[in-house]
């Protein structure tokens, strides 16, 4: 046990991935859904009042009526809002209460159960979106293969609307170590049990929370990565897959491009 919590509490690998996986866990992706659907958190989702903010000012950017993919949709909380809009929306996610719930509230919606890193269409799409900062979740080598997948889905001139933390966001941000119990349980397990809670850095865009949850019978052990972007860098990893810079932004609600912003939304168009 000491040399099995010794090795899960080290620094991890840049970019070293845990061989659990809890966005498709049963038991967590209901914590999850509460999280998307909790209204006075973003932890998951953005709140309700920058999701409308943000579906009105993207239903001003894209052509009317146009065909979107939504990766990583969670509960369709934007494809919901963009279907109403008279847009024709296809929302993918691998958590399937989150699914089931976006298509009971969106039955004029196309819902997908599918890792979004497998996606495989040809030019049939007008948009792809993905949305709250998903893509710096992802390591460089998922990065590329979705990029592939997405330039490919997309018709000739499409556009592909993604966010991002930029480097401010780790501004007033340390490492740190806590440990914390739950006798009743709590978001990572219906049992009791003790998380322990890291956070690293790896230069000032690249950090990693490391989760281990400590069962009776069971130790599990979570890296959840962020990359942050400039302009400059993202704009440097997504043109050589085949993208063209149309505009950027601070924020999904169309906010105006700032340098002191701790996000960035970029439009871009497959060239």
């Amino acid at each position: 046990m000491f040399d099995n919590l010794h090795m899960l509490l080290q620094r991890p690998r840049l970019y070293e991935r845990t061989p659990s996986l809890f966005w498709n866990d049963p038991y967590i992706s209901t914590q999850m859904l509460k999280a998307h659907l909790d209204p006075s958190t973003d932890n998951a989702s953005r709140k309700p009042e920058f999701i409308d903010r943000s579906v009105a000012w993207m239903s001003t950017m894209f052509p009317k009526g146009a065909s979107i993919l939504d990766i990583g949709c969670g509960p369709g909380l934007y494809t919901q809002r963009l279907t109403a809009r008279g847009f024709k929306v296809t929302g993918m996610d691998f958590s399937a209460g989150s699914l089931a719930y976006a298509r009971e509230h969106d039955p004029h919606g196309t819902y997908i159960l599918q890792d979004y890193l497998t996606l495989d269409y040809c030019e049939t799409f007008d948009i792809v979106t993905l949305i709250w900062c998903d893509y710096g979740a992802l390591i460089p080598e998922e990065r590329s293969n979705l990029l592939r997948r997405i330039h490919k889905a997309l018709k000739p001139g499409g556009l592909f609307l993604l966010d991002a933390f930029t480097p401010l966001f780790y501004d007033e941000i340390e490492e740190s170590f806590t440990w914390e119990l739950h006798p009743e349980g709590g978001f990572w397990s219906p049992k009791p049990y003790i998380s322990l809670e890291a956070e690293y850095f790896y230069g000032s865009s690249i950090g990693v929370g490391r989760i281990v949850v400590i069962e009776e019978q069971e130790t599990r052990c979570y890296n959840i990565w962020n990359t942050c972007f400039s302009k400059e860098s993202l704009l440097a990893e997504i043109q050589p897959a085949g993208f063209t810079s149309l505009i950027f932004f601070s924020d999904v609600t169309g906010r105006p491009f700032e340098e002191s912003a701790e996000t960035l939304c970029g439009i871009l168009q497959k060239v």
